[in-house]
């Protein structure tokens, strides 16, 4: 796209006055000045990434705010805040040399598109204060979390589905569009629908891309594809296993039910912790997988009522905004696209934070000769 010079000119013709870009690649950076679009909204499917929150001038202490793809809750050791420290530096070397310092070249820019990104009016973050860890915020953000789950306009289940649901409670099995199930090894998928056969007056509806030649328990389901939101709303939906996608983890939770969470790779750790850390979510280990432990999930959250009176508080939460997250970005778009948007937004940003990975080794090195000091002196 950026090397497509008549489609470039093609949007410039048509003069937009805000451009939105996702969090993860920050091309849409490159390509809006490109074609002259001054003013940018920056959205984050997931919660705030720490680049999106540096750019606004907000600073994420280490120490109590983990990565997004750290192992880690809020609570940390000395030695998981050193690791923290490490993936986010190594995150942040990746993004400014590899990604932004590569995309800045295509473009042909002077300037880095990290520093383009400061300019952003507004980040609209898919998540909740109130559904994350505590950390400083800028006035620049704006909490949108459960915008993708339409609770009021949930299609009808077909006939089909709607029979399945109808006949007994149902769980749903599902790893997300990247992770096939199909894919999994042998030994693992066996775990699992050999867990799901000690509970026979329950439907297990498993995601599952094939279904040539599976043998499988009388209560589950295979099925290619399915109605996700439609079956959450039935009145016999009684958990997920999935992979703590944050899409899935908030659908489930404003549906008012709890989930077990098995995270696979990049985000899917820590929004797995912040879903336990809540009290509506049980975790499984996929290093330590075992029929016991898949079981023993399974009877947590069908018997423990606790966890689903934890999701139908944060429902309630997510519901009680004082103005509707449709509301909120419309104006923040007509915000952005107001010339004298850019000047009043500087009167909005912290001083730029300036805590850069000397500072943070001339902090840890002290504290960690300091801690081994105590260690062995007094055990």
């Amino acid at each position: 796209m950026a090397f497509d010079n008549l489609f470039l000119e093609s949007l410039m013709e048509q003069k937009f006055d805000v451009g939105l870009v996702e969090q993860y690649d920050a091309c849409g950076f490159g390509i809006f000045k490109s074609i002259g679009i001054e003013s940018t909204v920056w959205l984050s499917a997931t919660a705030i990434y720490r680049p999106q929150a540096e750019a606004m001038g907000v600073y994420l202490p280490y120490s109590y705010v983990p990565e997004l793809f750290a192992h880690f809750s809020d609570k940390m050791s000395f030695v998981q805040k050193v690791i923290n420290v490490l993936i986010g530096q190594a995150t942040s070397f990746v993004l400014d040399i590899f990604v932004q310092g590569f995309q800045s070249r295509i473009f042909g820019f002077d300037e880095n598109l990290a520093s383009i990104s400061k300019e952003s009016s507004a980040v609209l973050i898919n998540s909740a204060p109130f559904f994350d860890y505590s950390m400083p915020m800028s006035h620049q953000c704006s909490n949108i979390g459960g915008i993708t789950v339409d609770k009021k306009g949930v299609k009808k289940l077909d006939p089909y589905w709607q029979s399945v649901a109808d006949s007994s409670g149902f769980i749903l099995v599902s790893f997300g569009g990247i992770a096939r199930t199909v894919d999994m090894t042998v030994s693992m998928q066996k775990i699992f629908f050999d867990s799901f056969k000690k509970f026979p007056h329950i439907t297990f509806i498993v995601k599952y891309e094939s279904i040539a030649n599976v043998s499988m328990p009388e209560n589950v389901i295979l099925t290619p594809w399915i109605p996700q939101l439609p079956l959450m709303a039935h009145k016999n939906y009684k958990t997920i296993i999935t992979h703590g996608g944050w899409s899935s983890i908030l659908e489930t939770t404003m549906h008012s039910t709890p989930m077990i969470l098995m995270p696979l790779f990049a985000d899917h750790a820590k929004n797995s912790k912040v879903a336990e850390s809540k009290g509506v979510a049980v975790l499984l280990d996929k290093m330590r997988l075992s029929q016991r432990r898949v079981v023993h999930a399974i009877n947590t959250i069908l018997t423990n009522p606790r966890y689903t009176q934890n999701c139908e508080k944060f429902s309630r939460m997510f519901s009680d905004t004082p103005i509707s997250h449709e509301k909120l970005i419309a104006w923040r778009i007509r915000q952005a696209a107001k010339p004298s948007r850019k000047a009043f937004a500087k009167h909005l940003r912290p001083k730029e934070p300036d805590f850069h990975m000397l500072k943070i080794v001339l902090i840890i090195v002290p504290a960690y000769l300091v801690f081994c000091t105590n260690k062995f002196l007094y055990g």
